[in-house]
């Protein structure tokens, strides 16, 4: 199992689950709203993924809300890490 993420990758995950659930879509057809491979788009709901913004525009446009009211509340965006844990990639690649 992967490490734990920020618990504000968490509550974003929360937030979209919630409005996909609201919206009546179960995972596989809302994954195909959205162009996603329904594996995929389910470990984002579990918050395991920490999203590019890309990703998280077109949920945001299949549950038809702005992006922002899928972001977490200020206050939990403390201790943050210091950098990706993607791999960097060499200079000039």
């Amino acid at each position: 199992m992967p490490n734990p993420q920020h618990p504000a990758i968490v509550s974003v995950a929360q937030a979209i689950r919630s409005r996909r659930e609201a919206s009546g879509h179960s995972q596989e057809e809302f994954a195909a709203v959205v162009g996603l491979d329904r594996a995929y788009y389910s470990h984002i709901e579990r918050g395991r993924y920490n999203i590019t913004l890309s990703v998280l525009f077109r949920i945001a446009w299949g549950l038809q809300c702005p992006p922002s009211e899928l972001m977490p509340e200020l206050a939990e965006l403390t201790n943050l890490p210091e950098r990706s844990k993607a791999p960097r990639r060499p200079r000039g690649v």
